[in-house]
């Protein structure tokens, strides 16, 4: 990184240990979410976090730039990362009646409608520049610095809180939920920040920053700009993993900015890096509204200028709704009782925000429960005020938040509107038919939450339209041979949206009749090619239709055991007169189902019982509850999880029962269990297991064990798991394989270095093949490398294998260290961390990022490819050599052997002091003796117990010989000693 770079700017539209959820609301939240992964992805951003911004004032400091600068106006400045071109990128404040806007003034205490909703026992996110002052009085101790508490207030990010969940003291800075809490961090590490708090069980977050296209002088590549980049990528890997969590962001204030070279059409495309997410929640700055008592507007809706426009490249419409964020009076660090009036999209987004959280209480008042974000977000977006052109467009999305009509929505459920929770699975499709009421639009749309997409590089120039969409879901409404389809923009945002067929770039859809018939309308769902995971969650909402009566969820998704039984509970409401009775849907076959009552004629509750989940398969089933009144009918589905504490036997796929001249690593691979929760893992040098090398317990189908003895034989079984029952460890099949002797004596040097150059432009690649033959088994495997590039971190390495094996790709390296140079290096399992020190920067043996022995007991013939891939502009380097050493497998056709000493064991191996001899079985005296290598006696001991133990710590460092002797047998084992 060693030219002149354009000023890339992050910036903040102007824009705990407090908890307001129960810990038991916190884990119906978060009881399907992945931890593991969670934890996994959290930690991966941290660190990644770390590195980007080590990297980035690096650079600045030997460009001259600015590392962190604090206005006169308190505006921040602080650089974060470098972007794939080289442009620095920095996280910075800038600034250009909200509750009456979005109606949010009708849930409040105050409101008209009753609902006193107020943020009770709700917990807020702000990530954002700088600490919330959170002494002001207009918190009232419920607001918690979560992070970084040493470091000064900050007026915006104060402001940007006192929207969310500020109350009126003083009166004029009431914000949108003015009795929530509020979890409130700087915006270092805010990704792997926000999937902490996901896993606990976060709803709803804030952003109030972003990337403008232009600081000074200087203007983003146009490439850049509207593009689906690895940032947007990052957020909806988020949201994909905890799918409760709803990341609500401002558009950015370049709305009077067109130094875009190539937009998709003039006055648009100013979208950047996050704000092209699928599964966020991106808000544009409307100018105040004028809005009636009953809620309706009742002046023009009109933007502020300086709000961003999309959409994205893909035309997918970007902003998603509109806030107000002109002139908008918040509270102030300048005291604990200052006031401040700031206007820009960063005021807009913390007033939907905090909006959003009252509809997730509203919805957890009326159903126990809270929605899923993309509930949350197709609600929003579904009920929203049409401004700007007529349907969606780039410049308002689906138009201003109305807080009232969404609330609305959820409390008619089932009588005037429809708000549920589906699924579907590979080719599969979903259908219901509504009543349309005649006198207002009928309104349908779905909205779900996406996989992340393929993240665009810019290798196709700018606006390439790929569809970031990896799931593609379709809506269709049919009446009398006529269908209507969702709207979607034109490739000119400036003409208005049609409706003339599918959407194939959104994961909202949403149809609009604008004057229907009065009566039946069919609902249909489908989806276009394979779902990615087989199935896709999906939230439905319909406005503009009647029913007689209505059947809502009161009661979370059921786990049950199969001798226990299934309960839930309905909330049943009716119109008028008439008699509901209740059956069951999807039910398991062998299960039955009970409703009390059986039918009403007045609002009530239902509770439907599922019983005889004993004669049901384990398994995930989507039951439902059918209303009939006879001439209309209404259906809710709930998921059922049925364990049972019978189990059968795992089914072993690899390595397979009795296999010979297996590595030092192997991995256990058997067949998934739908009646498992856990697998009990156990090895074993003893076929009666009477003393184990490992026990572990996982949650996947697979188990590597590494540091296994060569040409020895184990023995290892798994045992299934669930809350529901055990079964006898006895009583598991036992499985035994044996490894084989490593001959580390293969090495294959690379000879064609024709594509080994790595250009000094972004997107560089380069790589080089090694042809393997000999017909090898894996035993273990190590690559020697010798690159020489400035500025090794912009590398990513990988070794690709044959395609005889799946072509596995190990990424070895991805961006280590900061600004040094070179790597000269041999990757190995048993090495440690890159140096980053001298030159070259990465030397000796080194661990990659993912480990080589997922290649053991594999093939070797064939060819591999060291490949380095350098997304950044600048520096260059060749790879100059390549080379990969072999420790083949011999098997050494053991066999399952009478006399106990031939499976004896000593561990742990290396040792730090303490050696272990068991020997299975035994029960005669035998002797065992400690050499050195020249032989010499060092201790002698006698037992008969199968396991014996003694300590060497008092010895050099070496290799020593064991020998376990009696009068049918000897065997001698090698330990090492290593205490340091």
């Amino acid at each position: 990184m060693k030219k002149n770079y354009l000023l890339l700017v992050l910036i903040i539209f102007v824009s705990c240990s407090v908890f307001g959820q129960s810990q038991e609301e916190i884990k119906k939240i978060t009881a399907d979410y992945d931890m593991a992964k969670l934890k996994e992805r959290e930690a991966y951003y941290r660190k990644k976090a770390n590195v980007e911004k080590q990297k980035a004032i690096a650079t600045a400091v030997a460009k001259g730039w600015p590392v962190y600068v604090e206005k006169e106006d308190g505006s921040i400045l602080e650089i974060m990362k470098l972007t794939p071109d080289g442009f620095p990128i920095y996280y910075s404040t800038h600034n250009v009646n909200a509750a009456l806007a979005t109606r949010a003034s009708f849930l409040n205490s105050t409101g008209s409608m009753g609902l006193n909703l107020n943020g009770q026992g709700m917990t807020v996110r702000v990530w954002d520049g700088g600490n919330v002052r959170a002494s002001h009085t207009a918190f009232g101790g419920r607001v918690t610095v979560a992070d970084n508490s040493s470091t000064g207030t900050a007026n915006h990010a104060t402001h940007v809180a006192g929207t969310m969940v500020a109350s009126a003291n003083p009166a004029a800075v009431k914000g949108m939920a003015p009795e929530a809490f509020a979890r409130t961090f700087d915006w270092n590490e805010d990704l792997g920040e926000a999937i902490s708090e996901a896993q606990m069980g976060m709803l709803i977050s804030n952003h109030s920053y972003g990337t403008p296209i232009t600081s000074g002088t200087s203007t983003l590549p146009s490439w850049y700009i509207g593009s689906y980049t690895y940032g947007a990528y990052e957020w909806d890997e988020a949201a994909y993993n905890a799918p409760y969590y709803l990341a609500v962001m401002s558009a950015g204030n370049d709305g009077g900015n067109n130094n875009n070279e190539d937009p998709i059409a003039l006055g648009y495309d100013k979208l950047v890096g996050d704000k092209t997410a699928k599964n966020n929640l991106v808000v544009a700055n409307s100018l105040d509204v004028s809005v009636g008592t009953d809620g309706t507007v009742t002046g023009n809706i009109s933007i502020n200028g300086s709000s961003s426009q999309g959409p994205s490249d893909d035309l997918r419409i970007k902003p998603d709704i509109t806030g107000n964020g002109t002139n908008l009076t918040s509270t102030s660090n300048s005291s604990n009782t200052g006031t401040a009036t700031m206007s820009g999209t960063s005021m807009a987004s913390p007033n939907v925000a905090g909006t959003l959280i009252l509809l997730q209480q509203h919805y957890r008042n009326l159903t126990t429960n809270f929605m899923r974000a993309a509930t949350l977000k197709g609600l929003a977006c579904h009920t929203a005020d049409d401004a700007g052109l007529v349907g969606p467009d780039a410049k308002f999305g689906w138009g201003l938040l109305n807080a009232k009509k969404a609330a609305e929505t959820l409390t008619n459920n089932g009588l005037t509107s429809w708000v549920s929770e589906e699924n579907i699975n590979n080719n599969q499709s979903y259908t219901m038919t509504v009543n349309s009421n005649g006198s207002t639009p009928l309104i349908a749309s779905i909205t779900w939450t996406d996989l992340p997409g393929a993240v665009n590089s810019g290798a196709n120039g700018p606006n390439d339209p790929t569809p970031a969409l990896v799931n593609d879901l379709d809506i269709r409404i049919t009446r009398n041979g006529n269908t209507y389809y969702p709207w979607r923009l034109t490739t000119n945002p400036a003409n208005p949206a049609i409706r003339s067929g599918d959407n194939n770039v959104d994961n909202v859809e949403l149809i609009k009749i604008d004057a229907p018939t009065a009566g039946e309308y069919t609902i249909t769902v489908t989806h276009k090619g394979t779902l990615v995971t087989g199935g896709q969650k999906f939230s439905l909402v319909v406005t503009g239709i009647n029913s007689a009566f209505s059947l809502n969820p009161s009661s979370a998704d059921v786990t049950v055991c199969s001798t226990q039984n299934a309960t839930y509970t309905f909330n049943y409401a009716q119109s008028g007169a008439g008699t509901t009775t209740f059956s069951a849907l999807g039910l398991p076959t062998g299960a039955n189902a009970t409703f009390s009552p059986s039918s009403l004629s007045a609002n009530g509750i239902v509770t439907m019982t599922i019983t005889g989940l004993s004669n049901v398969s384990p398994g995930e089933y989507f039951i439902g509850v059918l209303g009939s009144n006879g001439t209309e009918t209404e259906a809710r589905y709930k998921t059922l999880r049925v364990y049972s504490g019978t189990f059968q036997p795992i089914a072993v796929q690899s390595p397979t029962n009795g296999q010979e001249g297996l590595s030092t690593t192997v991995t256990f691979n058997w067949a998934a269990q739908a009646n498992a929760l856990t697998y009990h893992v156990q090895v074993s040098r003893f076929s009666d297991f009477s003393s184990l090398i490992t026990e572990d317990y996982v949650s996947t189908n697979s188990y590597t064990i590494s540091g296994l003895n060569e040409a020895t034989r184990y023995y290892w079984r798994v045992i299934p798991m669930n809350n529901c029952g055990t079964v006898a460890i006895t009583a598991a099949p036992v499985n035994n394989f044996a490894t084989g002797n490593l001959i580390c004596d293969a090495n294959f040097p690379a000879s064609n270095y024709s594509n080994a150059v790595i250009a000094s432009v972004a997107n560089s690649e380069a790589s080089v093949p090694v042809t393997i033959t000999g017909g090898y088994s894996i035993g273990d495997i190590n690559v020697n490398v010798f690159i020489s590039h400035t500025w090794v971190q912009d590398m990513t390495i990988t070794l690709e294998g044959p395609a005889a094996i799946g072509s596995p790709i190990i990424i070895l390296q991805e961006e280590a260290c900061a600004g040094e140079d070179n790597i000269n290096c041999i990757y190995d399992d048993a090495g440690g961390f890159p140096s980053c020190v001298g030159n070259p920067a990465i030397s000796g043996n080194i661990a990659p990022l993912n480990s080589l022995s997922v290649l053991n007991n594999l093939p070797a013939d064939g060819v591999w490819t060291l490949r380095v891939i350098d997304p950044y502009n600048e520096d260059g380097g060749a790879i100059n050599n390549f080379s990969i050493d072999i420790c083949r497998v011999v098997p050494a056709l053991l066999t399952i052997a009478d006399n106990p000493l031939q499976s004896s064991s000593v561990y742990p191996n290396p040792t730090q002091g303490i050696v272990n001899v068991a020997i299975p079985s035994l029960s005669e005296k035998t002797t065992i003796t400690l050499y050195d290598l020249q032989g010499r006696a060092i201790m002698t001991k006698e037992t008969n117990q199968v396991l014996t133990s003694f300590g060497i710590e008092n010895l050099q460092d070496g290799v020593y010989l064991v020998n376990i002797a009696n009068e049918q047998d000897s065997v001698t084992k090698k330990i090492v000693l290593k205490r340091n």
